[in-house]
């Protein structure tokens, strides 16, 4: 259906415009290509993390909106293995929230995941028997929510250690599920006798976590009831279940785990986060011989407040746990606690006597966020102890990962180090790519924005960046770069102190624009080719448009404009400058002091990508439309049997040659996917394949400027991919 409405888009687009179609495509084939990421490091949240307990190092983790990943050893990197959902014009994007993963504790090999990043639809359960390389998948009756409230909270999938093909799901909103054939089939467990009555944020909880006590097997459930009545044992594999007493109503416990030496461990908070403010909130531990339940909530002179989420007990000793803070906003970030008496005593990292740690983020330096040190992370939903090595404790956080590397050293002279450790991880939230002729080293290979770390400017897209080449400063809306000088770059935001900020030092340094026309936020921004004039549409409705000469000191409006105006700047000639409005296309040949129409109807989300192999080509994507002129736009050819998201040029094969056309899309009929044409559009490579679906995608595309063959495009959780044509 999704398919069927873009066509008929662009065939009504091409009734309307009465556009020409002498570009027609010819072919299609296919072109080998690699993909990775640039390199970024986290950038999102990563509320869950598994390690095997029975394959050492082997780890997974889960995210909220871009997947889950693998790792198999604590030197090798994190390796995306959800990479096949989503893509372009496709309808399984919501795979890529992941809400609950399960590694089995007998056979390493096999590995389930629940998957539904929204409630919209109902979500699917993954199951696989060779690390993840593979999936069988199951749909589910009920929807999932791995981007929504509650989505920190402990597992909801686990394996009977005692009986490895009978596998258990909680559901947020129809109780308890089990499959009895390694999760290839499922059914509800109507023994379970709760659905869980928490509401938060118009969102069901349900059921926070399964565990399985290591020495007897019986099963614990936990589920979010407001009345204390939340956790249920079973006896039985589940076959009948019997409440705990109530403890702590108005509380929930978030995560628990079972020590060999007859004790569960609970984390409570008064919400199930992270939306949500946390308030307040306990730890527990609850003698499954007496069945008392005994308060061990940490008091370590910290200033803490808020509640807790993390809990892990060390596999080498049933009396050593971690847990750490949910909601506690200090200076330093969330604080973890460890104790070896069973939570009689806890020695935390930091307190009012001073800190037990450092933080080591010299391969991503962007996380001290402009400090001298970057915090230990906030949302910390699920820490981990390394069931083979105790000094290992791996947290996510908001924005990365982290693992300690000498945990044991805590209360010793000897600082904890907390290490950076989410290579291979990349989940940020993008909207644009830009790319400029890099000229010189300290020109930026990759301007980029996205969702809450604003963007970077990229040296390297190899290397994470510096704290210096980070935005930071709000979500940000647009993004342009001087094509001959890309140096000079601007972007807009939402911060209502500094919407417009520029730099002309390749994002060494970045400023506020010093005056603004108006007072308005976010908005469209465009750079010249030799970075001398800056045009800014503020994000308000009927909006001017200005520009600048001099980084904001004073402003200009242009003649010949309507209001909303979006300005693109081509890449030759300083003084061409295009914009789009009113449905339809204008140019200014005298720096965008003046504009006039050319005459020709467009959409009102059109887009125009000057071609840097000729001064005169200009791409035209009119709705789902995409056309080729050669007169500055004064006459376009459309092609046939292509429907396009997002286009974007790169550098050609030869100097001097054709620049390639990279497109979101589908050509001929092949599918949705990323295509190349090296002909102006007579045919087309597809470099995608079924399995390159990298969940949600953005509609931006750009080829690098000075590397022939390698492009980039952005996604809403999978960071920036890039490709490399072989």
């Amino acid at each position: 259906m999704k398919y069927q409405n873009i066509i008929r888009a662009a065939a009504c687009c091409a009734a309307v415009m009465l556009l020409s179609t002498g570009c027609g495509a010819q072919k299609t084939d296919t072109r080998k290509t690699v993909f990775g990421n640039v390199a970024i490091g986290g950038g999102g949240y990563i509320p869950g993390i598994v390690y095997s307990k029975a394959e050492e190092g082997l780890c997974y983790c889960r995210t909220d909106i871009g997947g889950a990943y693998r790792r198999f050893s604590a030197d090798s990197q994190w390796e995306p293995i959800t990479d096949q959902f989503g893509g372009v014009n496709a309808d399984d994007w919501n795979l890529i929230g992941i809400e609950s993963i399960a590694a089995d504790p007998v056979e390493p090999n096999r590995v389930y995941l629940s998957c539904g990043t929204y409630a919209g639809s109902n979500g699917a359960i993954l199951s696989s028997d060779d690390y993840g390389y593979t999936w069988f998948q199951t749909d589910m009756p009920f929807a999932m929510g791995g981007n929504m409230s509650g989505r920190g909270v402990g597992e909801r999938l686990m394996v009977n250690p005692k009986d490895n093909k009978q596998v258990f799901c909680g559901s947020r909103t129809d109780g308890l599920y089990v499959s009895n054939d390694f999760g290839i089939t499922w059914e509800k467990d109507a023994a379970f006798p709760v659905e869980g009555d928490y509401f938060q944020e118009k969102c069901q909880i349900g059921v926070m976590w399964i565990e399985f006590d290591p020495v007897s097997n019986d099963m614990y459930v936990g589920c979010a009831m407001q009345n204390g009545e939340c956790i249920y044992r079973s006896k039985d594999a589940g076959k009948s279940f019997e409440k705990l007493p109530a403890h702590l109503s108005g509380m929930y416990p978030l995560q628990a785990e079972i020590s060999s030496n007859g004790y569960l461990y609970l984390c409570y908070s008064d919400s199930c986060g992270p939306n949500a403010a946390v308030k307040g909130g306990a730890v527990c531990r609850y003698d499954l011989k007496s069945g008392k339940f005994e308060d061990i909530t940490p008091n370590c002179k910290d200033g803490r407040y808020g509640g807790f989420s993390g809990l892990s007990v060390d596999g080498s000793n049933p009396d050593t746990i971690v847990c750490s803070t949910l909601g506690f906003w200090s200076e330093k970030g969330e604080n973890v606690y460890r104790s070896t008496d069973g939570g009689d005593t806890w020695t935390p990292l930091f307190s009012g006597a001073g800190d037990h740690y450092a933080m080591d983020t010299s391969e991503a330096l962007w996380l001290r966020w402009g400090g001298q040190q970057a915090k230990t992370g906030w949302w910390i939903a699920d820490l981990e102890i390394d069931p083979f090595n105790s000094d290992r404790v791996t947290w996510g956080t908001g924005a990365t990962l982290y693992t300690t590397q000498n945990m044991t050293d805590l209360g010793s002279d000897c600082p904890v180090i907390v290490q950076f450790d989410a290579k291979g991880i990349e989940e940020t939230a993008v909207f644009k790519v830009v790319s400029v002729a890099k000229t010189e080293s300290t020109v930026p290979a990759l301007y980029s924005i996205m969702g809450d770390l604003t963007g970077f400017a990229h040296l390297d897209t190899n290397l994470y960046p510096d704290d210096l080449h980070f935005m930071n400063n709000g979500t940000a809306s647009d993004v342009a770069a001087a094509w001959a000088a890309g140096k000079v770059a601007a972007y807009t935001c939402d911060n209502k102190r500094s919407p417009l900020v520029f730099t002309n030092d390749g994002g060494n340094t970045w400023f506020p624009s010093p005056k603004l026309p108006e007072r308005a936020e976010s908005g469209t921004v465009a750079v010249n080719a030799d970075g001398s004039r800056i045009f800014w549409t503020p994000g308000v409705l009927a909006a001017n448009v200005y520009y600048t000469t001099d980084f904001g000191n004073s402003w200009f409006k242009p003649n010949g404009l309507g209001r909303g105006a979006k300005i693109i700047a081509d890449t030759f000639d300083s003084n061409t400058i295009y914009a789009v409005c009113d449905d339809s296309i204008y140019r200014s040949d005298d720096g965008g002091t003046n504009f006039a129409s050319n005459g020709l109807s467009v959409s009102d989300n059109c887009e125009l990508v000057p071609c840097h192999d000729n001064p005169d080509a200009l791409w035209i994507r009119s709705g789902n439309s995409i056309g080729y002129s050669s007169d500055r736009g004064a006459t376009v050819s459309y092609l046939k049997d292509v429907s396009a998201n997002a286009i974007g040029t790169g550098a050609p094969k030869n100097p001097g040659g054709v620049a390639p056309l990279y497109m979101m899309g589908e050509a001929n009929g092949q599918g949705g996917g990323i295509y190349m044409s090296e002909d102006h559009g007579k045919s087309w490579y597809k470099l995608t394949t079924d399995k390159d679906g990298f969940g949600n995608i953005t509609p931006s595309i750009t080829g690098d400027a000075a590397v022939y063959g390698k492009f980039y495009f952005a996604t809403n959780g999978r960071g920036i991919v890039t490709g490399q044509v072989q």
